[in-house]
């Protein structure tokens, strides 16, 4: 009876160890796959601050430019048609009729 017990206990040991074993392999399976996705999302995340920031640029260099003399000469001649001084606007018929 003495050996039964033993041979049992071996068993219970032998299963528990089996259990915890694929336990383990799971959950570092698991974890590895979570891992992977947070690096993909951190990857896109690290892309789109890179985007944001030459965006960013962009606006900074195009408000600059909207403060200065050439930018609203720019706007006054395209928008309102208006024109410097000593300019002189000559105007192409053909090009109404082409259209």
């Amino acid at each position: 009876m003495k050996k039964f017990f033993k041979v049992v206990k071996r068993l219970f040991v032998l299963a528990f160890v089996v259990f915890f074993s694929i336990y383990a392999i799971t959950t570092i399976v698991k974890q590895q796959m979570i891992l992977n996705q947070v690096k993909a999302q951190q990857k896109e995340v690290v892309q789109q601050i890179e985007k944001i920031k030459k965006e960013n640029e962009h606006l900074k260099r195009l408000a600059q430019y909207i403060d200065t003399k050439e930018y609203i000469q720019q706007v006054a001649r395209e928008k309102l048609g208006l024109v410097g001084k000593n300019e002189i606007v000559f105007i192409d018929r053909n090009k109404k009729k082409k259209e």
